[in-house]
């Protein structure tokens, strides 16, 4: 049963109180109703304030209501709006867009009018975005050209900004929101063309209205045959396929901080920034680069047996390892190894299956339920279409943007609250003991 009631006695009062249980979450705020007598207590416990509840990381935490994914821990299933990942296994980039933001699959005539509208977007980003990156050195590191163009594109729109023009620009509005949801996915693959293009030294190539947005994206970032000047379509369908299942992962950092960043009303693009800066980290999408440089420093299959050991004994991390969602394998991995054989096998995808294989069979891994995730063989979808190591974070962003973007817009027109945690202050809260002059 995921609804009834939860009993607490507190021992501090004898007090007993209920506490309702609905889908098998209770609301922290039914906890501050559970109060004790200050005396005795430390000023900054605050227990006249109610029960607080302490999660580190947020690990057993709920922030916000929402239809647009589900992750069963358990059995490894992943839906997004209802749908398996087997049902949407064809799908473009377009379709679970739709999907995702607008909530049910697409018509043939609604896939076209989506597309055609996100290219238009594109067109329409301003000449000055592409100057603000190219000033940039070719070497500046991919993460400052993103925020570079991100915040040029932004300086170019300022009735987006809700400070400047609306406080409610965007909460409840559709409209307002749905241009800014479809602006905003222009603009960063805009942006993200520009950066790689310009990290490459190759003339930018700008988007059309004829193509779709993998395409366009493709052809921004120099990802095309030399000779036909197009993308080639093998490397197409396996972007649009990790795509797929890459579009949504709940409350995942790039998602959540979005919401941190939106729980202000502030624009899509201000959240994006966001989300671009915390994906970056070796924690989350930047996972998939350190996944990568590790195996560079592995070099080769005889030392993986030390290499498991550092890690172990906590001397190493192995990143793209263990998942929080899940305590079996990630559901996303075996699809993305299906998407590996239509690229060419590299040395280092070897030797990342050799560990998975020493892994699964060292008692340590097993014990503690540790497998591969999305991220430990996800980088090899990228490095192997043609994406430089330097801008995976940035090229999974670009698929991920669906999810960010659909999040945005379920927090907007839900009138989502502003996320505010408190915290356990463990310093000196000046009681009555007297203190020495400065």
């Amino acid at each position: 049963m995921s609804s009834g009631t939860l009993y607490v006695r507190d021992s501090r009062t004898n007090s007993q109180y209920e506490i309702p249980i609905r889908r098998n979450a209770v609301s922290a705020k039914d906890f501050k109703k559970i109060k004790a007598l200050e005396v005795g207590a430390n000023r900054a416990d605050q227990v006249s304030g109610g029960l607080r509840v302490h999660d580190p990381g947020l690990c057993n935490t709920t922030v916000v209501e929402s239809a647009i994914s589900f992750s069963d821990h358990d059995t490894g299933l992943l839906l997004f709006r209802g749908y398996s990942l087997e049902e949407l296994w064809m799908s473009d980039f377009e379709d679970m867009l739709y999907l995702l933001v607008w909530g049910e699959y697409p018509t043939v005539k609604q896939k076209e009018g989506l597309r055609l509208k996100l290219a238009k977007q594109m067109l329409a980003v301003p000449e000055s975005v592409q100057k603000a990156i190219q000033s940039l050195p070719t070497n500046t590191p991919p993460l400052a050209m993103m925020l570079t163009g991100l915040s040029a594109y932004l300086a170019c729109i300022p009735d987006s900004i809700p400070a400047s023009t609306s406080s409610d620009q965007y909460q409840g509005n559709h409209d307002n929101v749905d241009h800014a949801v479809l602006r905003t996915i222009a603009g960063y693959a805009v942006v993200f063309g520009i950066a790689a293009s310009h990290r490459k030294r190759i003339k930018f190539a700008p988007p059309s209205l004829e193509n779709t947005y993998c395409e366009n994206l493709f052809i921004m970032a120099g990802l095309v045959d030399p000779d036909t000047g197009k993308p080639d379509p093998v490397k197409l369908s396996c972007f649009r396929r990790f795509a797929m299942l890459n579009a949504d992962h709940g409350m995942a950092l790039a998602v959540f901080s979005a919401l941190v960043t939106a729980s202000s009303l502030t624009d899509p693009i201000s959240c994006l920034i966001t989300s671009v800066t915390s994906a970056w980290g070796p924690l989350h999408f930047g996972a998939t680069e350190s996944a990568q440089r590790a195996l560079n420093e592995i070099g080769t299959v005889d030392r993986i047996p030390a290499f498991l050991e550092e890690v172990k004994q906590k001397r190493r991390r192995l990143f793209g390892y263990g998942h929080r969602s899940y305590k079996g394998v990630d559901p996303r991995v075996r699809p993305i190894q299906s998407i590996l054989k239509d690229l060419p096998s590299t040395r280092l995808l070897k030797l990342a299956e050799a560990i998975e294989a020493a892994a699964s069979g060292d008692e340590y891994f097993r014990k503690r339920s540790l497998h591969p995730n999305a991220d430990f063989y996800g980088n090899f979808v990228f490095t192997g279409i043609g994406f430089d190591l330097e801008m995976i974070p940035a090229a999974m962003l670009a698929q991920r943007i669906m999810g960010i973007m659909a999040h945005w817009r379920e927090y907007m027109l839900t009138c989502g609250k502003l996320l505010r945690p408190a915290h356990l202050y463990t310093g000196d809260a000046r009681e009555d003991a007297p203190r020495p002059k400065i």
